[in-house]
Parts: structure tokens; C-alpha cells; sequence
């Protein structure tokens, strides 16, 4: 892994792949601890930060392969907190934000075979509230991810941008979408396949989304979050969105 290289491309684009850098061997066991979570879960039923593909089904007789998003993984497991804390993924995040970087937390985020929805574009700053935006998303691909799966897609350059006028989105997971349409002429839309172990990196002020999962296999993705220490949170607003997600 040519760390410069890294650097050069995430500060051009706005995101990255580290492409391989979980080990087949690393990746199973994370892989079997995620689904160990997930499944704990979902038969526990009471864990308000879990979101099921179809919100409207019953309770009763959900399944793990029916979840879209769990958030705050780290609090769930020991070993995805030591993993979200390791240097594997400090050393990634020191070097692409150019600071010490703070651990925020850890999503999972799965879309089923056929998955319709969509997650709309977005900046994840428009509900972070990092000022200046050092700060990151360093999601690993447990599945491989092609074009017709609905990968992450990030508009090429548009973590240069301020952050976009945002209003809530109404998709279970993704609760805040851009207003209007983004300017797709200047930042062009790169649909970013993964394999299985790479790691997708990309600026908390990137504009990105992902489509349909149009392939007969589950596309999960594990989020790591970060910011660096010379970002100061705007409290209050965080505050007031973590209201409306609640609410």
C-alpha cells in the first residue's frame, strides 16, 4: 500500500480505496463478528439504533439478513471496538487527514439481493458539524461490490465544497438528502467497485450516495468513523439532529 499515492488521490477526489487492506483471514473474522452482533440483535429486539429493510413487517420473525442499518457497532462488541481503535485503520486515518485522528463510531450498513431503495446524496458534514471538516469515513467492503450491486458513489472533487442544503431525506438510514440536484458537470459521478477487504475512504464533505442492489447478494459495508483533533463539533446542532433522527 503506497501511502503517498493514497494521500495524493483522497486529497484530488475526496476518497480513496485501499484496496486489500484486510486479509482474507482478518476479514473472516470480522465478517463472523458482525453477523454474531447482528444476529444478538435482532433477537434481543431492543436496540433502537437497528433499522430493518421494511419497517412496516411485524417484529416477530424479522431476521437478521432483513437489516439495513445498525449504528454505534462499537458499543456492541469489544472486538469491533478494539478493531475501530486499531492501527490498521488510526494509521489510514492519521495519514489521509493529516492530524491525530478521534474515533467516532462504527455503522453497518447491508443491502439485500434486490434492494430498491436508494440512499440519496449527501455530505455526512451536514449532520457531523465538524468546522474545519477534518474528518473521514473509512467503510470496509465484507462483500465484493460491483457496479450493479449500488456501490458507494462519490462525486469526484465536491469535498471542496461547503456543505449543501440538506432537508430530511424519508429513507430509513440515510436521514438527510441534498435539496437540489448536485453539479454532476463539475464533480463527475464515480460509481467506486470494491472487492471483498478493500477499504473506502472518502471526506465527510464528499457528496455521495449509493443506487439499487439489482445482484442476487447481500452488499454489507462496516463504516469507521473518524475526525481529526483540530475539528471542533458544532454541540448544539449535533444535539438538535440527534433530536429529529430520535424524534
Amino acid at each position: 500500500m503506497n501511502l503517498e499515492n493514497l494521500v495524493e488521490q483522497f486529497r484530488a477526489n475526496g476518497f480513496v480505496v485501499a484496496r486489500g487492506l484486510f486479509e482474507a483471514d482478518l476479514l473472516q473474522d470480522v465478517t463472523a463478528e458482525v453477523e454474531r452482533v447482528v444476529d444478538e440483535v435482532v433477537a434481543s429486539g431492543g436496540y433502537d439504533r437497528m433499522y430493518f429493510d421494511d419497517e412496516t413487517e411485524a417484529s416477530s420473525g424479522r431476521t437478521a439478513s432483513a437489516v439495513r442499518c445498525v449504528f454505534r457497532m462499537q458499543d456492541l462488541s469489544d472486538f469491533l471496538r478494539n478493531l475501530l481503535d486499531s492501527p490498521t485503520l488510526n494509521d489510514l486515518a492519521r495519514t489521509l487527514l493529516g492530524d491525530e485522528p478521534v474515533a467516532d463510531g462504527i455503522q453497518y450498513i447491508d443491502k439485500p439481493p434486490g434492494s430498491s431503495y436508494e440512499f440519496p446524496y449527501h455530505q455526512d458534514n451536514a449532520y457531523m458539524f465538524f468546522e474545519p471538516p477534518l474528518a473521514l469515513v473509512a467503510t470496509l467492503a465484507l462483500d465484493g461490490q460491483p457496479a450493479e450491486s449500488g456501490p458507494i458513489s462519490c462525486l469526484r472533487g465536491s469535498h471542496v465544497l461547503e456543505i449543501l442544503p440538506h432537508a430530511p431525506s424519508g429513507v430509513l438510514g440515510a436521514s438527510r438528502g441534498l435539496v437540489g440536484p448536485p453539479d454532476t458537470a463539475t464533480y463527475p459521478e464515480i460509481a467506486v467497485e470494491v472487492e471483498a477487504g478493500d477499504v473506502l475512504v472518502h471526506h465527510a464533505n464528499v457528496i455521495h450516495r449509493t443506487g439499487p442492489n439489482r445482484t442476487d447478494g447481500h452488499r454489507r459495508n462496516l463504516g469507521f468513523i473518524y475526525h481529526g483533533t483540530a475539528a471542533a463539533q458544532d454541540l448544539q446542532a449535533h444535539a438538535a439532529y440527534e433530536r429529529q433522527v430520535t424524534w
